[in-house]
């Protein structure tokens, strides 16, 4: 990112339709300067009322009403170096009373900086606008490393907690062993936190500690990134899903699981990361798998430096594009679309070739008002919104007027007009007496000539998409307009459901006196604002109305009075009557696909008090094994018809983890572990849940598993599933009743422990493992020792056993394989000083072919023979080539009865049956006794 956000700016786009880019037929840019000048825009949020919050890298905050002057409301202190500065913006759910925003930045500290996350309030002015920010409260703040991959995206949800993306903090330019912060849990780095208001971790995290609630583990909810630099929160799943940006070949898309890892700087994309995965730390780091990847490049499918994006989620698109998740890349100026079902899966991938091409450098998604894909671009320093005028919402012109008879003028108000999509109207005019007027704004005057007693004027409106509304309103221009007094229940009145909605108005007009009031009503459905339209009502006549207020969701009521005079002269006065209503959330015991919907299937809403709907909740987990076991105080079924009551609702379905399945289906199992001690943790793709005795483990490799006693404590010491993989056994007892133990997988490499009360735990795992494994286990060398260790040079490998006392080993190189040793001949080498001696063994211990020998050859081109008769000797040398070249044991001379030992300059060994010498000047020699 720093290249762009370093280097020189384009020009601000004008606002209007850009046609620079490339789109899909039917879509057009609608681009709005943020007025930001020379600071590079990094990122923006809407308001309650669909004014805009931007903010530069620089520091600047501003806000942009929707229509009008924007106007600085400050700037922040920043550290601006590389990619480093204002880079978060995120509104407070409940702005419209707490006027709270949140920002992310990096601040100048001594000789160093610090990483940020702040809230602070808006301050307005007379006119309820924001004016300046105040009462900064920090809630999260680390010491920065690097001048790149820091603190990054903020996102306040629903129910008022945040989550916030963070950094590698790495140097981009090596490989850095700092980049392993993303992987340790104590670390902020490259991870996504989750956390309460007050900047604590969230319960729900895979690590949360709830005696240290404010601990760095506490607040992590996904790790192993180098830089998530944009993402959003699915509506329906609830998760975070990421763009992680990469170093030298892959950009990822993520559905971002609770305490999954996605393998950074370990593994990039779904390789392993020339430079950082042979790192010891690496080693069986395991990598959750990115719903998409694509490669660096300047091609068609390719890019350098992806923008997480949002689930389009409006109904002006066509239905292809309806739930489809929007992305980035803006150094290569495009954007795709991709699917993936309630697993995370992958179930469309992107267009290839992609149909938005050359659309600016796009660093935050957002939704305009009708749910419209709108970006921050910082080349341009502009927000762009894509539409599809063909289904853009038209706008509804509603006019009213006030006549002068002495004069003949007759003041005309557009104001009550709407645009749904939020959109600024254009006015024009027909006054209908040959006189028109154009984009004259919503409140206009116009005299009327004598001669001509009515009129018929009409009012169109304009959004900036070309689409338009209009009105037509009757004028008598020497008639006094009748006068309607509304009275409505008072301003901040709400509704629940079949409450009953009371008016009642009166008329008067100069002419006629009395006038009869006809009521109308209509049902305002808005599922979002950009989406409203009526349903017609009920009507009625007399000075008094009332209605129960409607049952339909996401509705409103519109109840309007008419008066009409002699001169068909019109007055109407419309009081709109809100719901009352109450949030709605779905949690459910591991993170699943809940909704409602009614709202659209998103997992949580706001609904009418009193209104009666359903709720779903998936089969299965997110993780495709956890099962719906039923509603917490309600039905087992997954659909379930609740009806609001007077204050927000929460509902949780429960999932029975494949953990939970085992332990609850098992109850010789339950006796054996006893009670849970702790919440089941979810590390990576391994789940894990501790009981009295022991743990359950789950993994897609392992299945659900339990590890107890020693077995699980030398577990747990060498690192558990991080470095040895998840188990794929019981601890299971051996057929000779002696020890316990478990089969691990780490990446396919499977290792075990293995417990005896006279040798301990150890582990054993690899080349040795299965070299001991085609040795028959424990009935061919026995029990292991010690851990697999490495020899004091450096390149081998090893483990001890013991069987009835008789020691043996097995001894690895990358050159000679793994070969096991023991016994006599073992005892000899070792006399020998091991591997400083003869070499490593390049053999097992074979029988020779007489049937009276034992034998293990060496590296160093030695040998060891043994027979009872003879005991274990050494032979090596061009001695060992002269009693190789004899035949061996069949020779002759038969088995050495010594090492090789010197006299008198002379080498030596000895045989059965002769000896052999060798000096330089006669070379190797035999002889018989």
């Amino acid at each position: 990112m720093a290249a762009v956000l370093t280097g020189a700016l384009l020009p601000v786009v004008s606002t209007g339709v850009a046609s620079a880019a490339t789109l899909p037929q039917g879509f057009v840019l609608q681009d709005t300067a943020t007025g930001l000048g020379d600071d590079p825009l990094t990122d923006f949020a809407y308001l309650p009322d669909n004014s805009t919050f931007v903010i530069g890298k620089n520091g600047t905050v501003r806000w942009l009403p929707v229509d009008g002057a924007g106007r600085t409301l400050t700037t922040l202190p920043v550290r601006t170096n590389e990619d480093l500065g204002l880079v978060g913006l995120a509104v407070a759910p409940d702005y419209a009373t707490s006027h709270n925003i949140y920002l992310t930045r990096s601040i100048n500290v001594g000789s160093g900086f610090v990483m940020r996350l702040a809230r602070f309030t808006v301050t307005v002015d007379a006119a309820g606008a924001p004016s300046g920010l105040s009462g900064e409260k920090t809630l999260f703040e680390v010491p920065g490393i690097s001048n790149v991959h820091g603190i990054d995206g903020v996102v306040a949800a629903a129910d008022g907690t945040l989550w916030l993306s963070i950094g590698d903090n790495g140097d981009f330019r090596k490989v850095d062993p700092g980049a392993l912060r993303a992987q340790d849990i104590t670390s902020p780095n490259g991870k996504i936190l989750h956390l309460t208001a007050d900047g604590n971790g969230v319960p729900g995290n895979p690590y949360y500690d709830g005696t240290n609630p404010g601990s760095t583990a506490s607040k992590v909810f996904a790790r192993g990134f180098r830089n998530p630099f944009r993402f959003s929160i699915d509506p329906n799943l609830g998760l975070p899903v990421a763009g992680d940006v990469g170093w030298n070949t892959w950009e990822e898309v993520n559905v971002v699981q609770r305490g999954s890892n996605q393998g950074w700087p370990c593994w990039e994309g779904n390789n392993p990361t020339s430079g950082y995965s042979t790192l010891a730390q690496c080693t069986g780091v395991a990598n959750q798998p990115p719903i998409y990847a694509y490669q660096h490049g300047s091609g068609v499918m390719q890019g350098n430096s992806v923008t997480g994006g949002i689930v389009y989620n409006g109904s002006s698109y066509p239905a292809s594009y309806r739930g489809s998740f929007f992305f980035g890349d803006y150094v290569t100026n495009k954007i795709w679309t991709l699917r993936y079902d309630d697993q995370g899966k992958l179930t469309q991938a992107p267009e290839n070739p992609p149909v938005f091409t050359g659309i600016g450098g796009p660093v935050k998604f957002a939704a305009a008002p009708n749910g419209d894909i709108v970006y921050a671009d910082i080349l341009s320093g502009s927000l762009r919104r894509l539409s599809y005028p063909g289904g853009n919402t038209a706008p509804v012109a509603k006019a009213t007027t006030t006549t002068d008879p002495d004069t003949r003028t007759v003041s005309f108000d557009g104001s009550p007009s709407v645009d749904y999509d939020n959109d600024a109207l254009k006015y024009d005019w027909d006054f209908g007496d040959g006189n028109v007027v154009t984009d004259a704004g919503p409140k206009v005057t116009h005299p009327y000539a004598a001669g001509t007693e009515a009129f018929t004027a009409t009012l169109t409106v304009r959004d900036p998409l070309g689409a338009t509304g209009s009105a037509t309103i009757a004028v008598a221009p020497g008639n006094h307009t009748p006068e309607l007094t509304l009275t409505t229940p008072r301003n901040d009145a709400t509704f629940a459901v079949d409450q009953q909605v009371a008016l009642s108005a009166s008329a008067t007009d100069a002419e006629d006196g009395s006038l009869p009031v006809t009521w109308t009503t209509a049902v305002r459905h808005c599922p979002s604002e950009a989406t409203c339209h009526a349903h017609p009502g009920v009507g009625g006549t007399g000075a008094t109305f009332s209605q129960p207020f409607t049952e339909h969701p996401d509705s409103r009521m519109e109840f309007t009075a008419t008066v009409t005079d002699s001169a068909g002269v019109t007055t109407s006065r419309t009081y709109t009557a809100m719901p009352r209503q109450h949030r709605i959330t779905l949690l459910s015991t591991q993170p699943a696909a809940l909704s409602i919907p009614v709202e659209g299937g998103v997992s949580s809403a706001m609904v009418t008090e009193g209104a009666s709907f359903d709720v779903e909740a998936a089969p299965l987990g997110i993780d495709g094994v956890s099962k719906f076991t039923g509603w917490q105080g309600g039905p087992s079924d997954t659909t379930w018809v609740v009806t609001v009551g007077t204050s927000d609702l929460t509902l949780t379905a429960n999932y029975a983890t494949p953990i939970d399945q085992r332990y609850d289906s098992d109850p010789a199992l339950r006796a054996k572990l006893g009670l849970p001690t702790a919440f089941e943790v979810t590390d990576g793709p391994v789940h894990y849940r501790a009981y009295m005795n022991g743990r359950l483990y789950w993994s897609p490799v392992g299945g659900t598993v339990y590890v107890s006693g020693p077995v699980l404590d030398k577990y747990l010491a060498v690192g558990g599933s991080n470095a040895f993989g998840p188990p794929t056994s019981d601890t299971a007892t051996t057929p000779d009743g002696v020890a316990q133990y478990n089969h691990f997988n780490n990446n396919g490499n499977v290792g075990s422990i293995y417990y005896t009360s006279a040798t301990g735990a150890h582990t054993i795992y690899g080349e040795i493992r299965k070299k001991w494994a085609a040795l028959d286990y424990e009935r061919g060398l026995g029990y292991p020792t010690t851990d697999e260790l490495g020899t004091p040079d450096g390149v081998g490998r090893y483990n001890h056993f013991i069987k009835g006392g008789n020691v043996g080993s097995i001894y690895y190189t990358s050159a000679t394989g793994a070969h096991a040793i023991y016994g006599e001949i073992r005892k000899k080498w070792a006399a020998l000083d091991y591997e400083r001696g003869l070499g490593y063994p390049a053999t097992d211990e074979l029988g020779t072919p007489d049937g009276r020998g034992r034998y293990n050859h060496f590296s160093l081109g030695g040998s060891i023979y043994y027979t009872v008769a003879t005991g274990a000797h050494m032979v090596k040398g061009e001695i060992r080539k002269r009693w190789a070249a004899l035949g061996w044991e069949y020779s002759y001379l038969h088995y050495p009865r010594t090492d090789e030992y010197v006299t008198n300059g002379v080498y030596r060994s000895d045989f059965e049956g002769g000896y052999i010498t060798f000096t330089l000047a006669t070379g190797a020699v035999d002889r018989p006794w």
